[in-house]
């Protein structure tokens, strides 16, 4: 048996192994579990519907310690749903590696917006509650091959500010995904002082490559969309306010540490 260093998200069928072969590899997806390890000699024979061969993965549910045993189970190699809808974490820092997180996207990616390009400017202001150094900013590639620029705008005021960007770092990210992206030379913030956070984003193939946050459909109905000021460009140089004209929060978020008096 092995396990792994990271987790994988997928989406199974839990009534599968009650079913026929046929209805087995005809059921959709409904349910979220993660892959916790892999056992290559798993016997076949374990499954109450055979599988084509030895092998499984060990899996984690979230129904508690009753179900399976002590909350832990077997899925063949060989189930039609493992791996096709899955999502992998790596790189997890702890919870405490910075003192503030400024955002206003609590419920992440729901939607995407842009300009029907695969390139835009999105950006959130944010006011510095205390004298801080922006540490980094965290923001979603909706595509493989994502290229990107992170820039700041100091003493923000208004939409005539994103001329004044200033260039913090650039990049590309080969897969898509949540990413957060550390600040080489770290900007010392002011309290009380307005700060806008800009990202330049260009991921091929997609025409709207900016994730927002917005009430989509029942489990995102009480999202909330006058908490941030967002602003998305197609060249950085119009900008509109996403939660006015869109109605939506961009995702992007900006972490800091105090700076000690």
């Amino acid at each position: 048996q092995h396990h792994l260093r990271c987790c994988f998200y997928m989406q199974d069928v839990f009534s599968a192994l009650a079913v026929t072969r046929s209805q087995y590899i005809t059921h959709n997806p409904n349910h979220d579990i993660v892959i916790i390890g892999w056992d290559d000699t798993y016997p076949a024979s374990n499954f109450t519907i055979e599988p084509d061969g030895d092998g499984a993965f060990i899996c984690a549910n979230s129904w508690g310690e009753e179900f399976g045993d002590r909350g832990v189970f077997y899925i063949s190699y060989y189930d039609s749903n493992i791996g096709v809808h899955n999502v992998i974490y790596t790189g997890v820092e702890g919870t405490d590696n910075y003192d503030n997180i400024y955002q206003s996207d609590l419920c992440g990616w729901v939607g995407q917006i842009g300009y029907d390009r695969d390139y835009a400017y999105f950006s959130n202001v944010y006011t510095a509650a205390d004298d801080e150094t922006l540490e980094a900013v965290a923001f979603y590639a909706v595509a493989p091959d994502t290229n990107y620029e992170v820039y700041i705008v100091e003493n923000f005021t208004n939409e005539a500010s994103f001329s004044a960007r200033r260039l913090l770092t650039k990049g590309s990210f080969s897969n898509a995904g949540y990413y957060t992206v550390d600040i080489p030379d770290k900007v010392e913030l002011e309290a009380g002082s307005r700060y806008a956070i800009v990202v330049y984003i260009q991921s091929p193939n997609a025409k709207r490559p900016v994730a927002v946050e917005y009430r989509g459909d029942s489990s995102t109905a009480s999202v909330i969309l006058d908490d941030g000021e967002g602003y998305i460009s197609p060249h950085g140089d119009i900008w509109i306010r996403t939660e006015d004209t869109k109605q939506c929060n961009v995702c992007l978020k900006m972490f800091t540490n105090n700076i000690e008096k």
